[in-house]
C-alpha cells in the first residue's frame, strides 16, 4: 500500500492507495515537444511514445473515476484513439507544454467518463460483490478485499468533487505538477489553483471522514 499525505488547512489528510497507483516521475516539456512534433510530422512510433508516457497515468485517473479496471482500460484505449485522431491539431504553447498537454488529456478523459455514465446510467462506483472477480489471484484474500474496499471508497469520495477539483488533486499529488504548471494548464491564477486544491482537500476529508477511516499500512 502507498500512503499519500495531503496537507490542507487544519491538518493532513491521509489516503492509502494501492501500490499500482504510486506516483511517476514528472514529464518534462522537452519530452512532450519532441513527441508532439514527431506526431505532427507523421513519424513512426510518435504515438507510442505518448502512450508510454501517459497510458498508466490516464488509466489511474480513469480507474479512480469508474472503480472498474476493465472499464478504465477500455476508456484508456478510447482516449488514445482520440489522441491519434486529434494530436496533429494540438497547438504546442510557448511554455509549459507538458502541463498543457496533460490538461488536454484530462479534458478528453473527463468527457469519456461523462459519456460512460450517460450510457450506463449507473453510480460512479461498483458494489464489492461486483468486483470479486477483478483481482490478482496471487494476492491473499484479505489484501484483495482491502484493496477493493479502498478503491470503492476513493471513487465515492472523488465523485463528490467537481471535475476541476479532481484534476487539480490528480495533477498536484499524482502527476507531481507544481501549482504554477497547473494554473497554466487550467487557465487560472496560481492563487485560484491553491484555493481549488484546499476546497477539494476539505471536501475529501469530509467524505472520507464519513466512511470507514484510514487503514493502517501493511
Amino acid at each position: 500500500m502507498i500512503l499519500l499525505r495531503f496537507p490542507y488547512p487544519g491538518g493532513v489528510l491521509r489516503i492509502y492507495l494501492m501500490s499500482s497507483m504510486a506516483t511517476h516521475a514528472p514529464i518534462d516539456d522537452r519530452q512532450i515537444i519532441t513527441a508532439i512534433t514527431a506526431c505532427q510530422r507523421g513519424e513512426a512510433g510518435a504515438i507510442e511514445r505518448l502512450y508510454d508516457l501517459y497510458a498508466d497515468r490516464m488509466y489511474r485517473y480513469l480507474l479512480v473515476r469508474v472503480a472498474d479496471p476493465d472499464i478504465a482500460a477500455d476508456l484508456t484505449t478510447e482516449l488514445f484513439l482520440k489522441v491519434i485522431e486529434h494530436a496533429g491539431r494540438f497547438r504546442l504553447p510557448a511554455s509549459h507544454a507538458a502541463a498543457s498537454f496533460s490538461a488536454w488529456l484530462y479534458r478528453i478523459a473527463a468527457g469519456l467518463v461523462a459519456g460512460h455514465y450517460r450510457k450506463e446510467r449507473r453510480r460512479p462506483w461498483l458494489s464489492l460483490d461486483e468486483q470479486d472477480a477483478q483481482h490478482d489471484p496471487s494476492k491473499p484474500p484479505d489484501r484483495v478485499a482491502e484493496d477493493r474496499e479502498e478503491l470503492v471508497e476513493l471513487a465515492q469520495a472523488m465523485a463528490a468533487l467537481s471535475e476541476p477539483q479532481r484534476i487539480v488533486l490528480h495533477a498536484r499529488y499524482i502527476e507531481a505538477l507544481s501549482n504554477a504548471e497547473i494554473a497554466v494548464a487550467l487557465g487560472k491564477t496560481e492563487g485560484a489553483v491553491k484555493a481549488l486544491q484546499h476546497r477539494a482537500l476539505r471536501s475529501l476529508a469530509r467524505v472520507l471522514g464519513r466512511q470507514t477511516g484510514p487503514r493502517r499500512s501493511s
